[in-house]
């Protein structure tokens, strides 16, 4: 009877573990833009804690000398249950234009998908990309572009975690190089999806 009770206590934490509910998170956004005296996200999609999809669109986001985009859809969405949970988040952007033209494309889609099996951003593509003046096609994930005089680029970034993934199809990081040293001035992020299932 002792030895029984015993093993009840051992495994009863085990079963407990195995039936909590997992929890499902998504966020996308068209741009991000942080720096000094503009700090601003839009437009953005966040997926219900209780479960749920949410859009937000916009026709053009324009934020004068930095970077305007025309056409954004952005999606999350996450279901939670005790067996199975899926997180799925999407932006699509038509035209973008960033910093006066350095950074110009026809198309940027950035998807981030979870389950409790992984996370991947199948997908996820950059279409007719020029980076200061030159094409770029099909970029691999975290090609890094330096821009002089500006910062540098990182181009169809995907941050991974324990848990899931961030995918941002263009990452510009503003940066000036003094008697300092370089300074980190802040940054645009165009095309943005994560995803996450804990």
């Amino acid at each position: 009877m002792k030895i029984a009770l015993f093993l009840s206590l051992i495994w009863l934490p085990g079963v407990a573990l195995g039936q909590m509910q997992r929890t499902a998170t998504a966020q996308a956004f068209g741009v991000s833009v942080n720096t000094a005296t503009v700090n601003q996200k839009t437009p953005s999609a966040v997926a219900p804690a209780e479960g749920g999809m949410v859009q937000n669109d916009a026709g053009e986001v324009s934020i004068p000398a930095l970077v305007t985009v025309q056409n954004v859809y952005a999606v999350a969405s996450g279901w939670s249950d005790d067996g199975y949970s899926d997180a799925v988040s999407t932006t699509s952007l038509g035209s973008v234009n960033i910093l006066n033209g350095l950074i110009t494309a026809n198309g940027v889609v950035a998807i981030a998908t979870t389950t409790a099996e992984g996370s991947d951003a199948y997908g996820s593509s950059l279409a007719n990309l020029v980076v200061n003046g030159v094409a770029v096609s099909a970029p691999e994930p975290n090609s890094r572009v330096n821009l002089p005089g500006v910062g540098y680029v990182v181009l169809n970034e995907q941050i991974s975690t324990g848990s899931g993934i961030t995918v941002n199809m263009i990452h510009v990081v503003l940066q000036r190089t003094g008697l300092l040293g370089t300074q980190t001035l802040g940054d645009i992020i165009v095309g943005s999806a994560s995803s996450s299932v804990n």
